[in-house]
Formats: structure tokens, C-alpha cells, sequence
């Protein structure tokens, strides 16, 4: 196929599933993928996408931020309570869980705060005042520095700490979501909290309301096989969907009840 036709395809491509796979491409238009990786290059030098690990995005799609705290919490409110009370229906049996800072994450908090009594890890003050002010769980704070307007702790102390711990399931929020770029965030300690988590936990899981799919933040948290699957709001987009379901993770819905229990 001449570069121009793979250009117009990758494009096409592109405004379907905002995302595309190098791989993916490579066997759709039967060309290496040094080739697909040189018209993606071609491609992000006009301005037409910006390239990523594993592929490429919309340029809408790819941030380098996401909008203040104060912000955010008006944002999706009834979504990301939807993700938090699924969120809490799949921990409900865990001894230990690791709750992530963010408006989701307290959203799960609030939804366990009535009934769950083992131990519940974070580094989030929103967190801590959904589980003390309504909880008979044991809560732990991790230690680090205050993000001022965030509402939560990181930096080394806030790693260091949770290298320590073990946690039968981790609730780890992201500013995306995407079958190419994985799950990401925006900023880079937070991100590395999260990795560090997903690999201390039996079971991890993103919690993404569907404004995220298709989002790629500035850091990556992992790819679909470093966690055991998204908990949603809604259907994601069909290569999300694909790109989980191809490493054997779930796709926990407010409609379906969960099927599989895939560890590290």
C-alpha cells in the first residue's frame, strides 16, 4: 500500500477509535511495524495525531493537565458515584484495600464507609474523612507531602510507606484511559504511587467514569496486563474494550455482576 493510502487509513482509523496500535496497524495494512512507526512519526510531525507508547492518539485526546480540584469535583458527580458504588460491591470481601486519592476514589469510600469494618489504606485526607466520619474500618494514612489543593499526600515518604504494605485489592483512580497508552495520570508522583500499589496488590483496578475513555495523561500508571481491569460507568470504546479483554482483565459495569478474579 503507498504511504499516502496507510496515512489516510491510520487517520481513518484514528477518528473511529481516537487511538490506534502499531500492531494492530501493521496486520491491518500488512507492513512491518518499523514502517506503521515511520508514518507515525511522518504523521505526528504535520500536527495530524501525537504518537505514544504502542501507537498513537488524537491530538484532543492527548493532556498535558487536568483541570483544578475544585473543578473536577463538580464534574461527573453521579458517574463517578456510579463507578464508586460498583468500585465498593467489588471490594466489599477484601481485609485490606488500598483506596487512591481523587473525587472517585472518595466516591468509593463513601459507598464502603457504612459497612466495611477490615483495613483501609491511603494516602487521600478526602478518603480519611469519608472512613473516619462514617466507618468502624481501621484506617491507616500514609505519610508524605500535602499537595496543597489536592487534598492528598505523595512524594518519597508516601512511596517508601506503601512499599511496605500488601493489599488484597487496590482502587486506583487515573486522569485516562485508553487502549493504546494503558491507564495515566497526570501527575508523576501519583503515577508512581499507583505502579507501586498495582504491584504490592493481589488485585488492582482502575476507576475511570466514561469522560476518561480515550484520555491519555502526561504518565503512565501501566498497561491492561499490569492490573486486573477497569470499573466503569459504561461501555468503553471498542479498542479499550478489546485491548482489556485481549490480556484477560474485566470490565466491571453498575449492570453486571463480576465474572473472573485474575491475580498478578
Amino acid at each position: 500500500m503507498h504511504v499516502v493510502a496507510r496515512h489516510h487509513h491510520i487517520e481513518r482509523a484514528l477518528q473511529s477509535e481516537a487511538a490506534v496500535s502499531t500492531l494492530e496497524l501493521a496486520r491491518a495494512l500488512r507492513v512491518s511495524q518499523e514502517t506503521i512507526r515511520r508514518d507515525l512519526i511522518q504523521l505526528e510531525e504535520k500536527g495530524r495525531l501525537r504518537r505514544v507508547y504502542g501507537g498513537a492518539v488524537m491530538l484532543h485526546r492527548q493532556q498535558s493537565s487536568e483541570p483544578p480540584f475544585t473543578e473536577r469535583a463538580r464534574i461527573n458527580t453521579q458517574a463517578k458515584q456510579v463507578v464508586g458504588n460498583v468500585a465498593a460491591r467489588i471490594a466489599a470481601e477484601s481485609k485490606t484495600i488500598f483506596i487512591d486519592v481523587g473525587t472517585t476514589a472518595q466516591a468509593a469510600a463513601r459507598s464502603l464507609a457504612p459497612f466495611f469494618t477490615g483495613t483501609i489504606v491511603s494516602h487521600s485526607l478526602l478518603v480519611a474523612l469519608e472512613i473516619s466520619s462514617n466507618s468502624q474500618a481501621d484506617l491507616i494514612l500514609a505519610p508524605g507531602r500535602l499537595r496543597r489543593g489536592e487534598w492528598s499526600l505523595s512524594g518519597t515518604a508516601t512511596h517508601n510507606f506503601i512499599k511496605t504494605m500488601h493489599f488484597d485489592i487496590a482502587l486506583l483512580s487515573c486522569g485516562g484511559v485508553d487502549g493504546v497508552a494503558g491507564a495515566t495520570d497526570f501527575d508523576f508522583d501519583d503515577a508512581e504511587v499507583k505502579r507501586t500499589v498495582a504491584q504490592q496488590s493481589t488485585e488492582a483496578f482502575i476507576l475511570a467514569d466514561s469522560s476518561k475513555h480515550g484520555v491519555v495523561g502526561s504518565h503512565s500508571i501501566g498497561d491492561w496486563f499490569d492490573v486486573n481491569g477497569i470499573i466503569t460507568d459504561r461501555d468503553p470504546p471498542h479498542g479499550l474494550l478489546a485491548r482489556i479483554k485481549a490480556v484477560g482483565g474485566s470490565v466491571c459495569l453498575p449492570t453486571e455482576e463480576r465474572t473472573m478474579k485474575r491475580k498478578h
